[in-house]
């Protein structure tokens, strides 16, 4: 295996091994030459190139897990626009990151991943709006409707239904205790 120095991404490394260094008798106050990265494929063992697949992959999705995370918090915390500020702020995040040449391209994928997470986990707190807005014109709607409906003026005609039922289970309660 390789190791990355803290910082650099699997995404930007190639395959390859370490080159070995040269021995040359230097002085003891000339530093030494750091090993060079060779870019060749045939040096990569299949071991080596499932783990930086495997390494890619977690890079990718990470972000995107956290950044949905990230959005339920605020959801769950029930903090109005919070979802909205997250993502807004992660966009002023990815601008500053975009602005370094030697790791755009995996910052430009990593960061639309991030925002498509983050835009998709805030399809909940937007729907629960939706329902929000669509029962409060129902209630108010219903509202209006009791307020303009006139008072019926049979009232007694209104509760025979119930007071006949009630004459007839009593009646027949009676009955059954005669016999």
């Amino acid at each position: 295996m390789h190791d990355l120095q803290p910082g650099s991404s699997p995404l930007s490394f190639v395959g390859g091994g370490l080159a070995a260094p040269q021995q040359q008798q230097a002085p003891q106050y000339q530093p030494q030459k750091a090993p060079t990265i060779e870019l060749t494929e045939a040096s990569e063992t299949n071991a080596e190139r499932i783990y930086r697949d495997a390494a890619n992959f977690c890079e990718v999705t990470t972000p995107i897990a956290l950044g949905s995370a990230v959005v339920f918090a605020f959801h769950s915390l029930q903090v109005a626009g919070g979802s909205i500020f997250a993502i807004g702020l992660y966009q002023i995040y990815l601008g500053a990151k975009l602005s370094n040449p030697h790791r755009r391209w995996i910052t430009a994928i990593v960061g639309l991943g991030t925002t498509a997470g983050m835009i998709a986990a805030s399809a909940e707190p937007i729907g629960e709006w939706q329902q929000q807005q669509q029962t409060q014109a129902r209630v108010t709607t219903g509202i209006r409707e009791l307020r303009v409906t006139p008072k019926s003026t049979n009232l007694p005609l209104e509760y025979f239904p119930p007071i006949a039922l009630a004459v007839i289970i009593l009646a027949l309660t009676f009955k059954g205790k005669k016999q």
